[in-house]
């Protein structure tokens, strides 16, 4: 089992450097959750209260070191009533917090992702005429998914996830005769929702080098020469059109369709300003700020020629 743990590391770092890529920096899910909770682990089958399942909510913030390795936060909501005839009716309710590592391996259209989290789980339940109670556990999360984007260049994706999830609670136990003592419990979550991906980031090796022209209906179209790109003036910077070989654009990554918002964290808007701003420059190194097909902003530092 560890033999297979490494492989998979040692693969996705692999991928990692020989298809560096842009990556989110940050990105948040939220969606609906269900959950299938072990209510009485280790109980007989004919316990009258089998496993039960409960709707709620995911909520998942996660922090991109690189394009493989993330920091996840999770955070849920699940709610059920269970009624039998003739019996009280048991309301529950649980809010679960935990945080760890994801591992990722992306394209330009998925990301397949592992997870393992460590946190909280707050149990509460209350029985009509009999009283109520709450519980906290420790909560361990094993699981992965799919995220899916709408668009190659959006910022919005589909996500679908499964998790193993572990628990030691025994609220009906509690309710019933007070006893506090807890159970281990196997649950099964699944999920689905949509995430926002932003502050994306290009990681040490540029894209391969594009020169070829291509038509953006610029009304007026000029050449920012130290730089070696030319394009269209905007008001969130020069919008390129085509970028000659072997320039410090070339080297940094630009392509057409990519829009040149700073040198030196100086903002630019057209040729004009992107020369003004190198030629302020002394120390031969430019760091250029642009935007990945008008979407992922990206930093890259490259020397003049």
């Amino acid at each position: 089992m560890s033999r297979m743990i490494l492989t998979v590391v040692a693969a996705m770092l692999l991928s990692s450097v020989t298809h560096a890529q842009e990556f989110p920096r940050a990105e948040i899910f939220g969606g609906y959750a269900y959950v299938n909770v072990d209510v009485q682990s280790g109980v007989a089958s004919s316990s009258p209260i089998p496993r039960q399942s409960a709707n709620g909510w995911e909520v998942a913030p996660a922090f991109n070191v690189n394009r493989w390795l993330g920091i996840e936060g999770d955070f849920g909501g699940y709610y059920k009533t269970i009624s039998s005839s003739g019996l009280p009716s048991l309301d529950v309710h649980a809010y679960s917090f935990a945080g760890g590592p994801r591992f990722n391996y992306r394209n330009n259209s998925a990301t397949t992702f592992v997870h393992a989290l460590v946190g909280g789980d707050s149990l509460s339940g209350s029985i009509s005429g009999v009283g109520s109670a709450s519980q906290n556990s420790l909560a361990f999360v094993v699981g992965g998914g799919v995220q899916w984007r709408v668009k190659p260049e959006s910022h919005w994706a589909i996500r679908g996830s499964a998790d193993y999830v572990l628990t030691k609670h025994n609220i009906l136990l509690e309710l019933v005769s007070g006893n506090n003592s807890s159970l281990t419990q196997n649950n099964f979550r699944a999920s689905v929702g949509v995430v926002y991906e932003f502050g994306g980031t290009h990681e040490s090796a540029p894209r391969p080098e594009r020169t070829k022209s291509i038509a953006q209906g610029c009304a007026e179209s000029s050449e920012a020469v130290l730089l070696g790109v030319m394009g269209c003036g905007a008001d969130s910077g020069l919008r390129v059109t085509s970028v000659r070989s072997g320039s410090p654009a070339a080297h940094a990554g630009i392509a057409p369709g990519d829009i040149v918002a700073s040198i030196d964290g100086r903002s630019v808007h057209d040729s004009r300003e992107i020369e003004m701003a190198i030629a302020a420059n002394t120390s031969g190194t430019i760091k250029i700020g642009y935007m990945i097909k008008g979407s992922w902003l990206t930093e890259r530092e490259v020397k003049l020629r």
